[in-house]
């Protein structure tokens, strides 16, 4: 996650303040597609963790042990990390189809 938000400002804006995919340089995009999908990995992994970690904590849940508030703060953390991971495949989609024909010597 580092090294993607060290990177992502060096990307170039539009006049629309969007970014101009078509103008970076491709070395920069091919860093950005593989962080971005190293992050994606991580964080599907990460949920499905947790997940099966509340899964087996059923008991706990059941008699208290585990607050509502705990199980609240979980929610909110996965559906975050599953955004953030829709926005990495978005990036690193438009990161891979402009680098499709680069091939660096």
């Amino acid at each position: 996650m580092r090294d993607l938000l060290h990177r992502l400002p060096k990307l170039p804006l539009n006049f629309n303040h969007e970014i101009d995919f078509a103008a970076a340089d491709p070395e920069l995009l091919v860093a950005l597609a593989e962080d971005a999908e190293m992050l994606m990995r991580s964080m599907h992994n990460g949920v499905g963790a947790i997940g099966q970690l509340l899964a087996n904590s059923a008991v706990m849940v059941e008699d208290g042990t585990i607050s509502a508030d705990c199980l609240e703060a979980l929610g909110f953390t996965m559906s975050q990390l599953a955004d953030m991971a829709s926005g990495c495949m978005v990036l690193a989609g438009h990161c891979r189809r402009e680098t499709a024909d680069y091939n660096p010597l």
